[in-house]
Formats: structure tokens, C-alpha cells, sequence
């Protein structure tokens, strides 16, 4: 394998119109490559009253289960090889550290996703990963 082969896609999916974009882009260029996606979710549950945030942080589980498998069925419906990984903790380290230790050849993700702020330029994970990242970013808008 070269060192510019695309094999392995990872696209960090939090629901939002930018993450979908991000996914499509990334079903585009593993068509062209080849590759397979692995559609990335990191549930953030900030800390409080420990019973009600373990009920929190299985709600949010559950939801980013559905979104994933909906996901692959999106993947395998254009023939493309689709893997699902969810994460807890802090998004942009959660996907920095996935990327380098999953042998991922590129990173697509949107530009901003569900946040509170929604007057960046380019999301704080986004710009994160960017900074982070030994691995190619792709951000989509």
C-alpha cells in the first residue's frame, strides 16, 4: 500500500446537517478508493448526580446505537464496508486518539456540530482534530 491510499475512513457522526455532509463526502471518496468508513460517536455526559448521569449516558448510548446502524444500512446500500465505534468522554481527543491507534488514512468530519455555539467558523471539535491530528482532515462545510 502506498502511503497516499485511502483504506480506511473515519467519520466522527454526532447527528448534526454538517456530520451527514461529512458522511457523504466520505461515501463519495471510499467509492473512488475503495475504502472502508468507520462511523465514529462520542457520547459527552457531564458529571452530576451519578444515578441520573449512568441513565443519561445509557439514553445517549442507546440513541447513537440507532443512528450508527442507520448509518451502516446508508453504507451498505452503496456497497461500501462499514464499521461502528462509540466512544465516551471528550469528542476531539476520543476521535485523535481513535484515528492514530485505528490505522486511519483520513479523517472527515463537519465543520460544526450540535453545540451550543453556533457562531464559530469552524466547530471547536473540528478545529480541534485539526490541531491534533497526525492524520489527513478532511473538514466539510
Amino acid at each position: 500500500m502506498s502511503k497516499n491510499e485511502i483504506k480506511n475512513i473515519l467519520v466522527p457522526l454526532d447527528g448534526s446537517d454538517t456530520s451527514k455532509k461529512g458522511l457523504e463526502k466520505a461515501i463519495y471518496i471510499a467509492k473512488l478508493s475503495g475504502a472502508k468508513i468507520t462511523g465514529m460517536h462520542v457520547v459527552v455526559v457531564y458529571p452530576t448526580l451519578a444515578s441520573a448521569v449512568t441513565k443519561y449516558r445509557d439514553f445517549l448510548t442507546k440513541k447513537a446505537e440507532k443512528m450508527l446502524e442507520t448509518t451502516k444500512e446508508q453504507c451498505e446500500k452503496q456497497k461500501i464496508q462499514f464499521e461502528s465505534k462509540i466512544f465516551h468522554g471528550k469528542p476531539a481527543s476520543q476521535i485523535a486518539e481513535f484515528a492514530k491507534k485505528g490505522k486511519i488514512d483520513l479523517i472527515v468530519i463537519g465543520s460544526r456540530g450540535i453545540s451550543g455555539f453556533k457562531g464559530a467558523i469552524l466547530g471547536s471539535v473540528a478545529n480541534t482534530v485539526v490541531q491534533k491530528s497526525k492524520i489527513s482532515v478532511l473538514v466539510v462545510k
